[in-house]
């Protein structure tokens, strides 16, 4: 029997293993990013710039479907959202959510 009551459940991921090749443990550092567009794909190239010579470089170029664009500002969103509450003081992130707030003062 199906409850109405009771949530779809949510199909989960599989368990991937993600292999980091040793010669990118450390990354690339980008203080800049561009994006572009097609009709099947994203491009980002991620640019480490140096405003001083007004010159940068692509570290790295990534080309993805547009599904994968909305999958990934799902996922900066929801660690954005975790990054706030962790990092940043509460007048920052606080929207009222946790407390309601009829703007009276206590």
């Amino acid at each position: 029997m199906n409850d109405e009551s009771e949530t779809p459940e949510q199909p989960e991921e599989p368990d991937y293993e993600i292999v980091l090749e040793p010669q990118h443990l450390a990354g690339v550092w980008a203080n800049w990013a561009r994006v572009s567009q097609t009709i099947h794909e994203f491009t980002l190239d991620f640019v480490r710039l140096d405003p001083t010579i007004k010159k940068g470089i692509v570290v790295a170029r990534v080309s993805v479907s547009p599904l994968f664009v909305t999958q990934l500002v799902d996922a900066l969103q929801q660690e954005w959202a975790k990054y706030e509450r962790r990092a940043l003081p509460p007048e920052v992130y606080d929207d009222g959510r946790d407390e309601p707030n009829d703007g009276q003062e206590a």
